[in-house]
């Protein structure tokens, strides 16, 4: 009689697997469902993918809020700036923006912080950096948050109207361990990524630019002039131009180029309100070729293209001789003054 053989012991050592799979696919599922269903910001995600391309060595300061701690030692989060939107109705026009700015620096007694002017291109407006930054800082303030904060809910709503916000960062001939361009840039880029941030207008309608000591508004000889140089500048161009206008054409080429009046229309023939003088045309050609002469060279910089620095105010440290006291008497905004404030 055959023998009947015996199945062999099968092993369910393994089994769990399945059940922690189907695990992992449920909840796999939930979040999908939950991330479908959520509504996101763009910009926090580009900013979270920086972040994550650069190991985390580049992180936006508005996207990780610094922490505290109280007196027990629990940490809490810095809460966003609220600000005021200013009184009225928000502008619905670009002559109405400078009406309700106008409006909004007087009704929140601003007028120490910041001012606001019009052109027949643009706007203008001019913040205090006393009280957007510290002494040699480019970390915007939470006050800096709050007056900006203010003025974004118009800006915003007449954004069809803009077609560039140039950002401008200008320092004070002082005396510093901090190089006024990369104060002046520093303090540009955190005004520029603080716009950027509350989604205020699109990207490319934002512009950056650093003057360092270079465009003084006031005098460098006394602390209230040097306290008038130590700005940040919003110039809002208009997007609808009449480029047949003289004034409109005048207040380009002077924001722009550094031109007044009497260069762009160097016959004096600008009699006739609201028409160009017949030879204006090539006296601006004449003062542009005049500030970049043709025949130079074309510096290709041999190659080397921009640098990224981990912190903009220690960035050549190794590389750079010390600097004399003659040196030293060029660079910076702040002096051991103006530091106390």
């Amino acid at each position: 009689m055959a023998k009947i053989e015996k199945k062999p012991k099968e092993n369910h050592d393994n089994d769990w697997l399945a059940t922690y799979s189907d695990m992992v696919t449920l909840l796999l599922t939930f979040f999908v469902m939950l991330y479908a269903s959520s509504s996101l910001d763009e910009q926090k995600w580009q900013y979270i993918y920086q972040a994550f391309q650069s190991r985390g060595k580049y992180l936006n300061e508005y996207v990780d809020q610094p922490e505290h701690t109280t007196d027990e030692g629990n940490y809490i989060k810095d809460e966003e700036p609220q600000g005021t939107e200013g009184s009225g109705e928000l502008p619905q026009s670009f002559d109405q923006l400078y009406v309700y700015l106008s409006e909004y620096i007087e009704d929140e007694e601003l007028s120490d912080a910041m001012s606001a002017s019009k052109d027949s291109a643009h706007i203008y407006i001019r913040f205090n950096s006393g009280v957007f930054f510290e002494g040699n800082s480019s970390k915007l303030t939470t006050e800096g948050q709050q007056i900006i904060n203010g003025i974004c809910p118009a800006l915003k709503a007449v954004k069809k109207s803009i077609q560039t916000v140039t950002v401008g960062g200008h320092t004070a001939v002082g005396i510093s361990d901090v190089n006024d361009w990369d104060l002046s840039a520093g303090r540009a880029s955190s005004v520029t990524k603080y716009l950027e941030f509350k989604a205020v207008l699109d990207s490319e309608q934002l512009r950056l630019k650093a003057a360092g000591p270079h465009e003084p508004v006031g005098d460098n000889n006394t602390e209230a002039g040097r306290a008038e140089n130590r700005r940040v500048e919003l110039v809002i161009l208009k997007n609808d131009l009449d480029l047949t206008d003289e004034k409109v054409v005048q207040d380009i080429l002077g924001h722009d180029f550094g031109l007044s009046a009497d260069q762009v229309d160097p016959d004096k023939h600008g009699d006739d309100e609201g028409k160009l003088p017949n030879d204006s045309a090539q006296g601006v050609i004449n003062n542009i070729e005049s500030l970049f002469p043709s025949g130079g060279t074309v510096s290709t910089n041999d190659g080397v293209g921009p640098f990224v620095y981990d912190d903009f105010e220690n960035f050549i440290k190794a590389e750079e001789p010390a600097a004399s006291d003659a040196d030293a008497a060029e660079g910076g905004e702040d002096s051991a003054a103006s530091d106390a404030e």
